[in-house]
């Protein structure tokens, strides 16, 4: 005997009963639901972002009450060394009166030696009549130093014989720092009977100046 046969149920079957109309209306629901929450989002974004900027803002005033008060304190530091600055102003000023009133230092002793150096035996430096020339007040190099008139005037020179004052000035000027020497003129000795006092013209040069009291241009350049 044959047995019955079963049908196979592969899938419950849906029949949406559901009028478009409240089809719509979820959807709707649905759409307005996620706008809500956009602009939920939007709202908190826009939150955060104020709240940052707003302790941005604290931030950048505490720095900015920092640095003035910073500047108050470098200023009332600047206000204390006032002092100090006009003293200092004042010694540069002192210096450059000394320089200019000891422009023209120098040592005699070495600059008799250098003109007795080329002087007969019997012939003796007894006088002079010489000016200095205008001192620098910054210290000069060695080739400036040779290049400018320092002291400039006359010697006198005494002897017991007459000499050839012309052969002595021009040994004068084979010295050191003579820039120039000429024979000037011969007379009886003031000193003595039968001796003879010569004149002779001269100019050394500014490498007679000790520069003691002379400021270093270095110096002067970065005050």
């Amino acid at each position: 005997m044959a047995a019955p046969a079963t049908a196979a149920l592969s899938a419950i079957p849906r029949v949406n009963l559901l009028p478009p109309s409240e089809v719509s209306r979820r959807e709707r629901e649905k759409l307005a639901g996620k706008w809500i929450w956009a602009g939920i989002g939007a709202v908190i974004l826009a939150a955060v972002l104020v709240a940052g900027a707003w302790l941005w803002n604290q931030f950048a005033q505490l720095q900015l009450a920092a640095e003035q008060a910073r500047t108050t304190t470098l200023i009332q530091q600047i206000g204390a060394l006032s002092e100090v600055s006009g003293a200092i102003a004042a010694e540069k000023e002192l210096h450059g009166y000394l320089a200019e009133a000891m422009g023209s230092d120098l040592v005699w002793q070495d600059i008799r030696t250098r003109v007795e150096s080329v002087l007969p035996g019997d012939v003796q430096l007894v006088g002079f009549d010489l000016t200095p020339g205008a001192p620098a007040t910054t210290k000069l190099s060695e080739d400036e130093a040779v290049s400018a008139a320092g002291l400039s005037g006359t010697i006198t020179l005494d002897s017991p014989n007459t000499i050839d004052i012309a052969t002595i000035a021009a040994n004068l000027r084979k010295v050191g720092a003579i820039m120039l020497s000429d024979a000037n003129a011969l007379a009886e000795s003031t000193i003595a009977e039968g001796r003879f006092t010569y004149t002779i013209d001269v100019v050394f040069d500014q490498s007679i100046y000790t520069g003691r009291f002379a400021a270093d241009p270095a110096e002067g350049a970065n005050g």
